[in-house]
């Protein structure tokens, strides 16, 4: 099996943490490497291929680290990948997660959501993200978070809070009319709420917040960029999540838990996110949020290790075809 890995980032957590899925699934060293990537690689990935003399140089970091594979998530990052691999060829596997809607040959390994729809001889589907956390992860992480948000005296709920998208751009009207059945629902339980936002929540969506909840009778927590060391630890005394269905790799990551997982919508959903999400509503992996919330028989998303026997046996294959030696 491979032994060391690169992990390439421009730094965003939600495409970096699923190449450290992919790692922790697979069991291997990593290290995780954040660069600015080049403008004409980032935007033209397949010029790596065929003008990589002209980005050697920005390659620096093969030698701090020794490794026998690249994994990159993203279009952004997929030039870095194409780079690496024509550099130094069969000593490397490159595997590149989500769609680089590029050549497919430029990589060894494709791992692409299903509702892509895309195939190949060198590609693994996926339903959703693949998830960076398991039970032990988010003990560990609890553990680490010096101060806690209140006393969980009472059930919790976890919101997830997303925001503007490639499909659309939510209102301030679709914000406050949906956290207002977020807090009819968390009243009607008598719980706490944490509400974490996102990069994509635009900023004046923070200060709707604070007024919605100036009143509110139990505890609120709001978590911002600055906080996010209280994820996936938080998890640990959720007893109830909320996660709207612009961030996929949320709801991915929520549905590999035990925890009630409840799929919000700021605007409606359609092609093939929408198929996702009924998807895992099918399997009982989620319910779709409608000011409500309840127990219900919830299955726990176990893609990973599904994913993990689909990757190893076609790395082996790739060994076999003497494009990649497989340590020992």
């Amino acid at each position: 099996m491979l032994s060391n890995c690169l992990i390439l980032s421009d730094g965003s957590k939600g495409m970096e943490n699923q190449s450290i899925a992919l790692a922790k699934i697979l069991e291997i060293n990593f290290k995780v490497i954040r660069i600015k990537p080049n403008y004409i690689i980032r935007f033209f990935p397949s010029l790596a291929y065929y003008f990589h003399f002209l980005f050697i140089k920005s390659l620096y970091f093969l030698k701090i680290f020794e490794h026998d594979s690249i994994i990159t998530t993203g279009k952004r990052m997929s030039g870095y990948s194409i780079l690496i691999k024509k550099i130094q060829q069969h000593k490397i596997i490159n595997i590149h997660i989500q769609n680089p809607k590029i050549y497919s040959g430029f990589f060894d390994l494709l791992i692409l959501p299903k509702h892509d729809n895309v195939k190949g001889q060198n590609i693994i589907s996926t339903i959703g993200s693949l998830t960076f956390f398991d039970q032990s992860d988010i003990n560990h992480s609890f553990k680490l978070i010096k101060k806690k948000p209140f006393v969980f005296n009472k059930p919790t709920v976890f919101l997830l809070l997303g925001g503007n998208n490639k499909r659309y751009n939510p209102s301030y009207s679709d914000f406050s009319r949906f956290l207002i059945e977020v807090k009819k629902s968390v009243e009607g339980i008598n719980a706490n709420l944490i509400i974490s936002t996102s990069r994509r929540t635009p900023k004046k969506v923070s200060k709707i917040i604070k007024v919605l909840f100036k009143n509110y009778h139990n505890d609120y927590f709001l978590i911002n960029e600055k906080d996010k060391h209280y994820y996936p630890g938080i998890l640990k005394k959720t007893n109830f999540a909320i996660v709207t269905s612009d961030s996929v790799n949320m709801v991915s990551e929520i549905s590999n838990t035990k925890i009630p997982l409840f799929v919000g919508y700021l605007r409606k959903e359609n092609g093939k996110i929408s198929e996702f999400h009924k998807s895992l509503e099918k399997n009982n992996y989620s319910r779709t949020f409608k000011g409500e919330l309840f127990f219900y028989k919830k299955n726990v998303f176990k893609f990973n290790q599904i994913l993990k026997k689909k990757v190893i046996k076609y790395i082996k294959s790739l060994s076999k075809q003497d494009r990649f030696v497989i340590s020992k």
